[in-house]
C-alpha cells in the first residue's frame, strides 16, 4: 500500500480551497448548474433509461440461492427511501417486474449479500441493481452527515474519502446511460457543498477529479480502462475505505484483459475492514464469475432473467438437428427410443392443433400413449394434465405455444417439432424444466437428477430461426460445423430479402470484433463489400482530407494513385468531376417513389443537390399511394460519406448517366490503430484534437497513404502522412505523420490482434478479390500468347513456302491451339483455389445435395485431342478441295487476318477420314441440315464453339471417319439435333428471324436442298397473294411492280410446309 505523504496531503488542500472557493463565487451566478455532475462528461437526462422502455421483459424467473428466496410482491413490500421511489416512478417504473422483485430484497440484506443477474438487453437487468445501490449510498452520506464536532468546516475528513459505490460498465456510452441514472436517483439527497454524488473519469488528466474523489463519491461510475488509468497517475490516493458496492455491469462484454487489469488495481483500493457487496450483470452465464462472487459474499444469488440460459446452467443439452419435413416424425421416434417417455418425462411443442393431430396420429402408430392439449381442451383434458404431471406413466404430453395455463416445471425431455413464432416465445418454453436445474449454490447437496434434454428440429418451414439459435448455443457448447455454416448462408439470404443495407458495425472495422450485444448493424460480409474497380486495391494513393469522423477515420477524395512499382496516375479531378455533376443536375427531376434499398437517388435541401444510396426504408403500407414523410436512411456519395436519416420527400430521380458515375467520396482507415486508453470508442476531446491537427498544416501540403487492402468504399491504409515542398531545397519533406503523432500523444496504439482480425473478417471478400485478379492474369497472359503466335506466324512466313492453308482453316486451327493453351492452364486456375475450397468442402458436402456423378472429376483432355484432330483434318480437307496456289512471300499486308492465312502447314491427310454429304435449307427462323451417313452403326457428334459448327461421326465396324466444320456467318441461338435411320437432322435456330444470305459456295460437300427451298417461296407467294386480296377487299391497291418488288416481306412462311422433310421436335435433344 502506498502513503500519501504531508507535503503531498498540504498540497491537495490547498488546492482544495482553491476549488472550493472557486465553486462558492460562481454558486450566486449559476445556481441552475449540476455541482454534482461536473466533472465528466455533461449530464443529459435522455441518458437515463426509462425501466419500462424494454423489449425483453419477462413474467418468470429462475433464482437460485444458498436458501430460499422471497420476492417483493408489490412496491409496499420493497423498502426505499421515498425520494427515490418517487424518482422511479417518474421514470416509468410503475409495476414491479418479476426481475427486480427477487434482486431489490436480497441486496437490501447488506454486506455479504452479493448476487449475479442474467438476463438478455432490455429485460431491466439495470434497474435490478441501480435503486439499491442509491439507497445504500444514501444511507452512507447520511451516516457521514454526523461529522465530529471539533473539525472545522470544509475540512477533510479522514476514513471519508473515495467512493461508496463503484459502477464498472463496458464502454463510455454505457457510462453516460449509469451515470444519468444513478445522478438522477440521488439529485433529491440532502448533500454538503463537498460531497459529489456522482463522478465520471475524466479523458483527459484533472486535479480537480481526485480533490473530489477525497472528498467523498456517491457513485463512481467508469470503465475498466479508465479505472486502471486513475490508479497509474495517483497510485497511493485510490483507497475506498467506505466501499459498499462494486458492480460489473455488462461483465460478458469486459475482455479478459480488461478484467484482468481491473482485477489488480481493485485489490489496491478495496477496503481493508469489509469486503464490499459484489453485484455482477452479464447477458451469458459464467463459472468462473460466479466463483468469483461466492468467494467474497458468503449470501449469493443467481437470478435468471433468460429462461434458457438458466436451462443451459442447469445441465440441459441443447441439440438442433436438420432434417425434411417428412422426416420429423422419424427424428421424435428416434428420440422417444433414446429416451423412453416411461423414465423421462416428455413433452413435445408442435407449431398448431392441426400439426399436433398429425403428429398424435404418427406417435399412436408406433403405440406411443399421447396426451394432447388442444386449444379446445376441456377440463377434463386439463385433469389429466394434473395426472399427468402427478406420475406421466410413460405418456407423452403434447401442446403449443398458445396454452400460458399449462403450468409446467418438471419435465426432462423437450421436443420442439415445430419452432415458435418469436425469441422469446421459444425461450419461454424451456421454463417447462426450470423445476429439474441443479442448483449450484445449494447449501445441501441434494440427490443426483435426471439429466435434461431439448432437441430441435429445423426445416424448411423454420429455417430462419436456425442463425438466432446458432448465435445463441456458440456461447455455450460446440456446434457442428455444417450447422454453422448452413445459418451463415441462411442469414445472407435473409438480409438480401430485407428492405435495409445495413452499414458495417463500426466496432469490427476498428478492434475486428463487436463488443454490443445490442448493435443492429451488420456483422457479416456481403457480395456489397467487394472493391468496386474505380477504388486502387494496392499502392500509394494522394487524398485530399474532407471529413474528420474519429482519430483513425476519415472522409476524403481521391487525387492521385502510385500502383507497386509503378508512377503516378492522375485520378478524376475532384473539382472537375463536381462542376461536370452540378452541370447534369440543372435539369429538373421527379420524385423518387417508392424508396428502394440500393438504388441511387437525389437528395435536395434549400441550396444543394447531392447523391445518396439508400440503406434503409421504413415499412409502406401501399405503394400507390405517394407518401412524403416515410422515413428513409440513406448514405452521402460525393459530398461526404455521412450517414442520416431523412424524409422520402427529399429524395429525387437520378439520371441514369450520374448514377454510373462513380462516388467522389471514399471513407479511409488506419488499420491497426485502437484507443490507447483501452476503450472501444473515441472520446470527443479525442476527435477535436485530431481534427486541429489536420486542419493546421501548410497551405501547400498533400496528405499521402500507403493502402494495405480495400473493400467497397474504403481504403484500410498503414499511416497517413502530411507532405510539403520545401522550395529552397527542391524537395518534399514529411510534416506530419499521423499514426506516430497519435502514438506519442497516447491517444492510440499499435494492436495486431485488431489487425488479424479485421483481416480475418474481411477474408472471404479479399479472397474472391484474389480469384478474380487471378482470372485477369490468365485473360492476359492468353493475350499475350496470341501475339506471340502472330509474331512467330510472321517469322515462318519469310522462311518457309509450300502448301500454305486458307485463312478460314487457319482461324479454325487457331481455335484448337486456343483451346489447347486453356487446357494447359486451367491446372493452374485450379490449384490456386483448392487452397480456398479445402476448408469448406467438408461442411458444405452434407447439405449441397450434388450425386455422386456431379461430384466425379471432368477431364478435357479427350474432347480437347479429338477437337484438335477434327481441326486438322477438315483444313486438310479443305486444301484439297480448293488446291490454293501459294502466294509470295514477299507480299506485305496490312490486314493481320491476310498474314494468318499463309501458315505453312503440311497436308497428311489419313486414309480414312471423308465428308459426309449433307443438304441444306432455311427458313425465317431457323438453317436445317440434314447429314446422311454411310451406314447405320455410325455415332455421332455435334457441338456450336462460336459461329461454327463441328460435326464428326465413328463407325462401330470400320475405322471410317465422317466429318466437317461449317462457318456460319449470321447470330445463332440454339443448336438441336437427332439422328433417324442413317439421317441426321441439324437444325440451328437464328438469334433474329430473318433470311440471310448463305455463302457456302466454298463448301463442295453442301448440296441445296431444292424441294425445301420451292416450298419456302411456295409458301411466302401464297402469302404474299393473300395479302394482295386482303387489300383489295379494303379498297387499297397498288401496282402489280411494286407489289412483285415487296413479295419477300412475307411474315411467316413457316406455313404450308408439308412436305418437307424437317426436323422431329418431339424427339430433339440437346
Amino acid at each position: 500500500m502506498h502513503i500519501i505523504s504531508d507535503e503531498k496531503l498540504a498540497k491537495i488542500m490547498e488546492d482544495l480551497d482553491k476549488i472550493r472557493q472557486k465553486s462558492t463565487n460562481s454558486s450566486g451566478t449559476s445556481s441552475s448548474k449540476d455541482t454534482d455532475y461536473e466533472v465528466g462528461d455533461a449530464y443529459s437526462a435522455k441518458d437515463a433509461i426509462r425501466p419500462l422502455v424494454v423489449t425483453n421483459c419477462s413474467e418468470y424467473v429462475v433464482a437460485h440461492a444458498r436458501n430460499e428466496l422471497r420476492p417483493a410482491r408489490q412496491f409496499a413490500e420493497v423498502s426505499m427511501l421515498p425520494h427515490i421511489l418517487d424518482t422511479m416512478r417518474k421514470l416509468g417504473l410503475n409495476r414491479l417486474l418479476r426481475l427486480q422483485s427477487y434482486t431489490w430484497p436480497h441486496l437490501a440484506g447488506g454486506a455479504g449479500h452479493g448476487a449475479m443477474i442474467v438476463g438478455a438487453p432490455g429485460s431491466g437487468r439495470t434497474f435490478s441493481y441501480v435503486p439499491s445501490v442509491c439507497h445504500a449510498v444514501c444511507k452512507a452520506i447520511r451516516e457521514s452527515r454526523s461529522r465530529p464536532k471539533d473539525l472545522e468546516p470544509g475540512s477533510w475528513q479522514q476514513e471519508q474519502y473515495g467512493a461508496k459505490a463503484l459502477i464498472l460498465v463496458p464502454d463510455l456510452r454505457r457510462v453516460r446511460q449509469v451515470s444519468a441514472l444513478c445522478h438522477a436517483l440521488l439529485r433529491k439527497t440532502y448533500n454538503e457543498e463537498w460531497f459529489t454524488l456522482t463522478l465520471n473519469v475524466p479523458s483527459t488528466k484533472s486535479s480537480e477529479f481526485f480533490l473530489r474523489l477525497l472528498n467523498g463519491v456517491g457513485c463512481l461510475v467508469a470503465t475498466p480502462a479508465q479505472l486502471v488509468w486513475f490508479w497509474q497517475e495517483a497510485p497511493g490516493l485510490m483507497r475506498f475505505p467506505c466501499l459498499q458496492f462494486l458492480v460489473y455491469d455488462d461483465v460478458d462484454l469486459m475482455s479478459k484483459e480488461q478484467l484482468m487489469n481491473a482485477q489488480q488495481v481493485l485489490q489496491e483500493i478495496l477496503p481493508i475492514t469489509h469486503s464490499p457487496q459484489v453485484v455482477m450483470v452479464s447477458q451469458t452465464y459464467s463459472p468462473e464469475l460466479m466463483a468469483k462472487l461466492s468467494a467474497v459474499n458468503h449470501q449469493p444469488a443467481l437470478v435468471f432473467g433468460d429462461i434458457m440460459e438458466a436451462a443451459l446452467y442447469g445441465g440441459t443439452r441443447i441439440r438442433i438437428s436438420l432434417v425434411p419435413s417428412s422426416a420429423k416424425v422419424n427424428a421424435v421416434i428416434q428420440m422417444l427410443q433414446q429416451r423412453p417417455p416411461n423414465d423421462y418425462r416428455t413433452v413435445i411443442y408442435c407449431v398448431d392443433d392441426r400439426d399436433m393431430q398429425r403428429l398424435v396420429v404418427a406417435l399412436k402408430d408406433q403405440r406411443y400413449n399421447c396426451l394432447p392439449y388442444y386449444q379446445n381442451s376441456d377440463m377434463e383434458v386439463r385433469e389429466q394434465v394434473h395426472s399427468w404431471q402427478a406420475n406421466s406413466r410413460g405418456v407423452i404430453l403434447l401442446c403449443t405455444d398458445n396454452c400460458p395455463e399449462l403450468i409446467i416445471r418438471d419435465a426432462h425431455t423437450l421436443i420442439h417439432h415445430g419452432m415458435s413464432i418469436s425469441w422469446s416465445k421459444f425461450k419461454m418454453r424451456h421454463l417447462m424444466l426450470s423445476g429439474n436445474l441443479s442448483n449450484s449454490l445449494a447449501a445441501e447437496v441434494g440427490p443426483v437428477k435426471v439429466s435434461l434434454h431439448s432437441l430441435v428440429l429445423m426445416d424448411d418451414s423454420n429455417h430462419r430461426e436456425l442463425p438466432r439459435l446458432v448465435d445463441f448455443l456458440q456461447l455455450h457448447q460446440e456446434v457442428d460445423p455444417g450447422v454453422v455454416a448452413l445459418a451463415k448462408r441462411i442469414r445472407q439470404e435473409m438480409d438480401k430479402a430485407r428492405s435495409e443495407q445495413k452499414t458495417l458495425c463500426s466496432q469490427i472495422l476498428v478492434l475486428g470484433k463487436c463488443y454490443d450485444s445490442v448493435c443492429e448493424n451488420r456483422h457479416h460480409v456481403t457480395h456489397s463489400d467487394r472493391r468496386p474497380d474505380y477504388i486502387p486495391a494496392s499502392g500509394d494513393v494522394k487524398v485530399k482530407l474532407v471529413q474528420v469522423y474519429s482519430p483513425t477515420h476519415f472522409c476524403v477524395r481521391l487525387l492521385e494513385h502510385m500502383p507497386p512499382q509503378g508512377t503516378w496516375k492522375t485520378l478524376p479531378y475532384p473539382a472537375v468531376q463536381e462542376m461536370r455533376m452540378q452541370l447534369m443536375l440543372n435539369n429538373e427531376s421527379p420524385r423518387y417513389w417508392p424508396p428502394v434499398v440500393g438504388v441511387i437517388c437525389l437528395y435536395n435541401t434549400t441550396f444543394t443537390k447531392e447523391r445518396v444510396r439508400v440503406l434503409k426504408v421504413a415499412p409502406i403500407q401501399n405503394v400507390n399511394i405517394v407518401q412524403s414523410n416515410l422515413s428513409v436512411e440513406v448514405q452521402a456519395l460525393d459530398a461526404d460519406t455521412r450517414i442520416f436519416v431523412t424524409d422520402c420527400g427529399r429524395l429525387f430521380e437520378c439520371p441514369e448517366a450520374m448514377q454510373r458515375e462513380p462516388p467522389m467520396a471514399c471513407d479511409l482507415r488506419l488499420l491497426g490503430l485502437v484507443p490507447y486508453s483501452g476503450e472501444r470508442s473515441w472520446t470527443e476531446e479525442d476527435c477535436r484534437n485530431v481534427k486541429g491537427m489536420l486542419t493546421q498544416l501548410p497551405k501547400d501540403h498533400f496528405l499521402q497513404a500507403k493502402i494495405q487492402f480495400a473493400t467497397a468504399g474504403t481504403l484500410f491504409v498503414r499511416n497517413l502522412v502530411a507532405i510539403v515542398y520545401a522550395g529552397q531545397f527542391k524537395v518534399h519533406l514529411r510534416h506530419l505523420n499521423l499514426a506516430q503523432k497519435l502514438i506519442k500523444s497516447t491517444l492510440a496504439k499499435r494492436c495486431e490482434e485488431a489487425t488479424n482480425m479485421i483481416l480475418d473478417f474481411f477474408e472471404e471478400v479479399l479472397i474472391q478479390e484474389k480469384e478474380v485478379e487471378e482470372e485477369k492474369e490468365v485473360q492476359e497472359s492468353k493475350e499475350n500468347a496470341e501475339r506471340e503466335t502472330q509474331e512467330v506466324v510472321k517469322n515462318e512466313l519469310e522462311k518457309n513456302k509450300g502448301t500454305i492453308l486458307s485463312g478460314r482453316c487457319l482461324r479454325l486451327a487457331q481455335v484448337a491451339l486456343e483451346v489447347g493453351r486453356d487446357n494447359q492452364l486451367q491446372p493452374k486456375l485450379q490449384e490456386t483455389r483448392s487452397t480456398i475450397r479445402d476448408a469448406s468442402s467438408n461442411q458444405v458436402e452434407n447439405y449441397s445435395g450434388k450425386t455422386e456423378e456431379d461430384a466425379k472429376p471432368h477431364s478435357n483432355e479427350d474432347q480437347v485431342s479429338q477437337l484438335y484432330e477434327c481441326l486438322m483434318n477438315c483444313a486438310r480437307l479443305q486444301l484439297e478441295d480448293k488446291k490454293e496456289p501459294v502466294k509470295e512471300s514477299g507480299q506485305v499486308h496490312s490486314d493481320p487476318t491476310e498474314v494468318l492465312n499463309q501458315v505453312v502447314i503440311p497436308i497428311q491427310l489419313p486414309d480414312n477420314v471423308v465428308r459426309p454429304s449433307v443438304t441444306y435449307y432455311q427458313t425465317t427462323s431457323t438453317l436445317e441440315l440434314h447429314v446422311c451417313l454411310l451406314e447405320d452403326d455410325y455415332e455421332y457428334q455435334t457441338m456450336l464453339l462460336g459461329s461454327q459448327l463441328f460435326f464428326r461421326a465413328t463407325s462401330k465396324s470400320s475405322e471410317l471417319i465422317q466429318q466437317f466444320i461449317l462457318t456460319l456467318r449470321f447470330p445463332i441461338d440454339k443448336l438441336r439435333h437427332h439422328i433417324r435411320g442413317r439421317t441426321v437432322y441439324i437444325s440451328i435456330t437464328k438469334s433474329l428471324a430473318y433470311i440471310v444470305p448463305l455463302e457456302f459456295g466454298e463448301y463442295s460437300f453442301l448440296k441445296p436442298n431444292h424441294d425445301g427451298f420451292g416450298k419456302m417461296y411456295d409458301s411466302r407467294k401464297s402469302a404474299l397473294k393473300q395479302l394482295v386480296r386482303d387489300l383489295r377487299d379494303f379498297g387499297y391497291s397498288k401496282p402489280e411492280a411494286e407489289l412483285q418488288n415487296k413479295s419477300d416481306e412475307s411474315e411467316d412462311e413457316d406455313r404450308n410446309l408439308d412436305g418437307i422433310e424437317r426436323v422431329d421436335y418431339n424427339e430433339i435433344f440437346d
